[in-house]
């Protein structure tokens, strides 16, 4: 947990953080907004709510008990009919004077207590919305509203942010010294699209695994079903599992030890037609082995999509990676629906079998038809830069849902426009985790309890990381700050942190 700004700072600005008991300018229940501009007021309530909990794992820390003001908005815009909620949790003691918008995940737009109580519980007034669509990911029915898309695109969560800091100042009778965003995967797209559309709304922006470049790699996500469909039948499943084992074996010591996993799957130059005619058990006791198509078939998930003529289209999942979301009939279910639902217009469409002259079609009418509005890839942070916001960004080698070498063509793409590597090191830092799966999960160590401690000390103390802690799975790693990766040391425990180094 972040330690209290008011005990930090005690004779500073935010000596008036309220550490025990608040004095609340207006009173909860009395509490109401201004619309933004170009939206309309449906309806706002605000009541105190005790002992408030997220019974479950999270990304960032422990889930309550608080005590909160919770502060329901509902605005809509125009004619378009759009009835957008917007949670605001005000922390009723303990407030830390900052305020943190969280983000959602696939194709829900906010994921409410998940990320909202872990934020109030480290202090934060926090807030989050569902942008007038379904959370439960449902996009039929609205992917042809100019307006829901508007909403979840970027709109929403800049409205949130303005909302949630006027209410803070309403309730604590000031303004936040600080505010950060917080999000994995799409909520990490959400904290990109902040910095690059609205700079002025965040001094610290985590972005874990973000989902940028996001026309190129929703569609990229079902590339492990056409890759399988030319030239018989899908590859179990156990079989490309294998493949992937061989992979981490043959690389695994490439950082000096024999850890399973794959620090820097740049360097892995393995091919799985080496392991043609390796025998592996599938369904229990029955043996297959391992054919030049099914090794075909992994490279070409490993190596992303091309078009009929091999060029380039996108990245594929890395060494390390579980194939089994993306590789399975009938496929991942975000990038079926941007198929169905966005590209071809029909949600009753079956579309379990896109040979590759239709994906190539698919994937450009998705990078001209959507890129400029859906891909949170513009490269340009000079404002974000110049207001002296800071960005910090971890990504899973072993992510299963977003090709972690989208999020470097990215960083290399900001870095080159910045000045180069050192320039961008000023406000936008990433780090690669070996072994971690998308957000989470993965055999490698685990996302810290704590993700924004680090970027807090950053921009409130300039305290810049060069490394940050990941631990679990038995084994610890301070992840290095790329292009920097980890090298055995040469002795000790292979599971300790201590005995790693950034070279």
């Amino acid at each position: 947990m972040l330690r209290p700004l008011g005990i930090c700072l005690a004779l500073g600005s935010l000596a008036r953080n309220c550490l025990g008991s608040c004095v609340h300018t207006t009173p909860c229940s009395a509490l109401t907004v201004t619309p933004p501009e170009g939206a309309s007021l449906i309806n706002v309530t605000a009541t105190k709510r005790y002992n408030v909990t997220y019974d479950g794992v999270t990304y960032n820390g422990p889930g309550g008990p608080v005590d909160i003001c919770d502060v329901e908005v509902f605005l809509t815009h125009g004619d378009a009919g759009d009835a957008v909620r917007f949670a605001i949790y005000l922390p009723l003691t303990g407030w830390n004077g900052r305020w943190q918008g969280t983000g959602g995940g696939g194709f829900a737009a906010g994921s409410f207590d998940f990320e909202m109580v872990p934020a109030v519980t480290n202090g934060y007034a926090a807030g989050s919305t569902d942008a007038g669509v379904p959370l439960d990911g449902n996009t039929d029915v609205w992917y042809n509203s100019t307006q829901l898309i508007e909403n979840f695109v970027h709109l929403s969560f800049h409205e949130m942010t303005l909302l949630g800091k006027e209410l803070v100042e309403k309730f604590y009778g000031r303004k936040p010294e600080y505010s950060y965003w917080f999000g994995c995967s799409t909520g990490g797209r959400q904290g990109m699209s902040e910095a690059q559309r609205y700079p002025e709304d965040y001094d610290g922006i985590f972005s874990g695994a973000p989902a940028i470049n996001w026309d190129r790699l929703v569609p990229t996500d079902y590339w492990p079903l056409t890759a399988q469909s030319r030239g018989g039948e899908p590859v179990p499943l156990c079989k490309l599992g294998a493949i992937g084992n061989a992979s981490v074996d043959a690389c695994d010591l490439l950082d000096g030890a024999a850890d399973g996993l794959v620090s820097n799957p740049l360097k892995c130059k393995f091919d799985a037609t080496s392991v043609v005619g390796l025998e592996v058990q599938c369904n229990g006791n029955t043996t297959t082995t391992i054919t030049e198509r099914d090794a075909v078939v992994w490279n070409s998930i490993r190596d992303g999509p091309r078009d009929g003529e091999g060029n380039f289209l996108w990245y594929g999942l890395q060494p390390g990676a579980n194939y089994y979301l993306q590789a399975v009939q009938p496929g991942f279910l975000i990038s079926i629906q941007w198929i169905r639902d966005f590209l071809l217009r029909d949600p009753s469409l079956d579309v379990s079998d896109i040979q590759q002259d239709q994906f190539v079609e698919l994937f450009h009418q998705s990078v001209s038809e959507f890129g400029a509005l859906w891909g949170t890839d513009d490269p340009d942070l000079s404002a974000f830069r110049a207001r002296g916001g800071k960005i910090l960004t971890w990504h899973g080698w072993a992510d299963d849902v977003i090709s972690p070498l989208g999020t470097l063509d990215y960083w290399e793409r900001v870095a080159a426009l910045a000045g180069g590597a050192d320039e961008a090191d000023g406000f936008y830092r990433v780090f690669m985790a070996p072994g971690l799966g998308h957000c989470s999960n993965g055999p490698g160590p685990q996302i810290p309890a704590d993700n924004l401690a680090p970027l807090v000390a950053w921009v409130e103390e300039g305290r810049a990381p060069e490394t940050i802690l990941f631990s679990g799975n038995g084994q610890s790693r301070n992840i290095c700050k790329f292009p920097k990766e980890l090298e055995y040391s040469g002795s000790g425990n292979v599971s300790d942190a201590a005995s790693w180094r950034c070279v």
